[in-house]
């Protein structure tokens, strides 16, 4: 009679669900086994010469399970946009460093003659920068420190969803379209500076993303809702309050929101770590790019 076959650990784990999930696997695979409980866990025990044989089995099972289930795979995709999308601070900083240079709105500064939103300059003289200009300046410090930590806090939960990349172009695509239909609603004189369109533009993509992504009359409800209650809060008193900027800004972002997740874009990592770094450079180039044009160019008519 031969002696038994010595048994030996081939993995180890503290979570009971999993133990018992390795075990089903040898059990199918015709392995005898054992769990045992030792100082780091369950652990697996086999035949020494079923070793090798085990091993294998595992390794394929962990391998052909590797994103499963689908909801553990997308919280770690999840994560891995979280971390890329902490640029908030330095781009919100860059803002209060701006305002530090520019000077209020008393200032008279030639910031302000050449990125103001001014309706004139914009329609009959094609200056099509001050849209993206104008998000820049801010009037006074209240002004900014508002739009600083609602724009903040807004930007981060829009990170999360898009990437850094697409939630900054699609915050400066949203500003730009509701400046501009602003612009077309208004009559001449009109005037405006200020981040808080894009802010509330980004109030208005949150919930159109909601809405799209869930669907059915009471989301639509909820989300319109809450975009018109932010509204209402923050955006329709004081004595320079952009109420129509606020409005275009909040429903261009709806729109937005609606059609990113109808791209697949929301909820989800679409771009790889690289091109979202690169579509956010090329948003802050886009920037950049509009106040070299509107203090350099030789026919900004101010």
């Amino acid at each position: 009679m031969s002696p038994p076959s010595r048994m030996i650990p081939v993995a180890v784990t503290p979570e009971v669900d999993l133990a018992h999930l390795w075990s089903l696997v040898l059990h199918a695979a015709g392995i005898r086994h054992s769990l045992r409980h030792g100082e780091a866990g369950l652990q697996l025990l086999v035949s020494e010469e079923n070793s090798a044989r085990a091993r294998e089995e595992l390794r394929l099972f962990a391998e052909e399970n590797r994103n499963w289930p689908p909801e553990r795979a997308a919280r770690v995709e999840r994560e891995a946009i979280v971390e890329k999308a902490p640029i908030v601070l330095p781009v919100m900083g860059g803002l209060a460093v701006f305002h530090a240079i520019t000077g209020g709105w008393e200032s008279n500064s030639h910031w302000f003659a050449g990125g103001v939103l001014d309706r004139a300059l914009v329609v009959s003289d094609g200056q099509w920068w001050r849209l993206i200009t104008a998000l820049t300046l801010h009037a006074d410090s209240v002004h900014l420190l508002g739009n600083i930590f609602f724009g903040g806090i807004l930007v981060y939960c829009l990170c999360r969803h898009l990437g850094i990349g697409i939630a900054w172009f699609s915050l400066l695509l949203t500003g730009v379209i509701a400046n501009a239909i602003n612009v077309f609603f208004h009559d001449d004189p009109y005037h405006s500076i200020g981040f808080s369109t894009a802010v509330f533009g980004m109030v208005g993509m949150l919930s159109g993303m909601r809405l799209r992504r869930i669907g059915g009359w009471q989301e639509m409800v909820l989300a319109l809702g809450s975009a018109a209650g932010l509204l209402a809060l923050l955006g329709s008193s004081g004595e320079r309050t952009d109420l129509g900027a606020h409005f275009w800004g909040v429903t261009v972002g709806l729109l937005v929101g609606m059609i990113l997740v109808s791209l697949g874009l929301a909820g989800k990592r679409a771009l790889a770590p690289g091109r979202q770094w690169l579509l956010f450079a090329g948003s802050l180039a886009t920037v950049f790019g509009s106040w070299l044009y509107a203090l350099y160019s030789p026919w900004k008519g101010w």
